[in-house]
């Protein structure tokens, strides 16, 4: 395992980190778009906007990945001081899924299954550089059950490929999965800076937020740049190995908090699998339904009075806010509580279910209904 270098640490200490990761991803956001007509005369053609899960604009640049893990990497390597043995090992074991995903972004056509499969290989490089993996669940039976070192391993792997592709889900809306990755990335800044022997995890959670938030300038309101496949896997894998470093190595953070700081992606992507076999449709195959595309249909139902994307998508995603960090404030109050964090998780799945059945009832109860025809 590789050691952890620093325990406590502060904004202050890391000022030069969190400088250089949002500067780096804010500049090369920037460049990303001046030299985008070049850039594009190399890739393969797509009409992403055509997708029936789109609810983005036009066809925006799919690149910011590139801004965000630009903004990471200067930052761990030129931010100076301790603590970036694990967020380095942490950024390159993320190059398989983040290249498998640069080539669809590209146009490339990398399928699903091959982008998940990168995300596996790419937890599997991880355990193997870092050498942790998750150990506990704090629940009974469950605990007992992760000492049985391959059931564990196994669990880390799905664990860490599944979120990142459901990371990948949240893309699409604008602002969404950057307000959803500084989130979670500030809750696990806050309880990492004072677990004794976490610094590292600290850092690399500080420099993700700086990183993420200099992509956010150009992708919130108008969406002329989004993750793309590279961004979104990428990023998960870097967040979910922030929350297992702390599983792995801060016994005194309990799971079901780390579950709430990482609720948006896992319960939206839970949800939909639970939604699609119940209706026997395809668990992969793409839709409307989730809960941020029918937020901004409703918007337009209820405010805006038709289809206007451009305004629809952006205000969805201030209307969600409040859902996503919500759970991200209650991981980090009940840190070191286990048995009131999970029964706050309980709450929270459950008004995250009971969200998407009342914007559903709302939006059909404001949708003009069709004329009847008199003879």
């Amino acid at each position: 395992m590789i050691p952890f270098l620093i325990e406590n640490i502060s904004l202050f200490e890391i000022w030069p980190h969190l400088l250089i990761a949002i500067s780096t991803a804010f500049v090369t956001a920037l460049l990303l778009l001046l030299f985008q007509r070049q850039i594009t005369s190399l890739m393969h053609h797509r009409d992403d906007g055509l997708a029936v899960q789109a609810s983005h604009y036009g066809n925006p640049l799919r690149l910011g990945g590139i801004a965000v893990f630009s903004g990471l990497a200067a930052a761990v390597l030129l931010g100076g001081g301790q603590g970036t043995w694990v967020p380095t090992l942490v950024i390159v074991s993320a190059g398989p899924v983040f290249f498998a995903g640069l080539l669809e972004d590209m146009g490339w056509r990398v399928s699903s299954t091959r982008r998940l499969a990168a995300a596996f290989v790419s937890a599997a490089l991880a355990m193997l550089t870092l050498g942790f993996w998750v150990t506990r669940a704090d629940l009974p039976g469950l605990d007992q059950a992760l000492t049985f070192a391959p059931l564990a391993v196994l669990l880390t792997l799905i664990l860490s490929a599944g979120f990142c592709h459901a990371t990948n889900l949240v893309d699409g809306m604008n602002g969404l999965a950057a307000i959803v990755v500084i989130s979670a990335s500030v809750g696990m800044w806050v309880i990492a800076r004072d677990a004794e022997g976490a610094g590292d995890l600290a850092i690399l959670a500080a420099v993700l937020a700086a990183a993420m938030a200099g992509f956010l300038l150009l992708n919130w309101p108008f969406g002329v740049l989004f993750l793309g496949d590279a961004g979104s896997y990428g990023v998960g894998h870097v967040l979910i190995w922030i929350g297992i470093g702390l599983a792995a190595n801060a016994p005194e953070i309990s799971m079901p908090a780390l579950l709430l700081i990482l609720f948006w992606p896992i319960a939206d992507t839970l949800h939909s699998i639970f939604r699609r076999l119940a209706s026997k449709s395809p668990v992969f195959m793409p839709d409307r339904m989730h809960l941020h595309q029918k937020m901004r249909r409703c918007i337009e139902i209820m405010i805006l009075g038709g289809a206007h994307r451009r305004r629809s998508n952006p205000l969805a995603t201030l209307a969600l806010m409040p859902l996503i960090v919500m759970p991200v404030i209650a991981g980090v109050a009940l840190a070191d509580n286990v048995l009131t964090a999970w029964a706050t998780l309980a709450l929270f799945v459950t008004l995250f279910g009971l969200t998407h059945v009342g914007i559903t009832r709302l939006a059909c109860r404001g949708r003009p209904k069709p004329k009847r025809h008199i003879p």
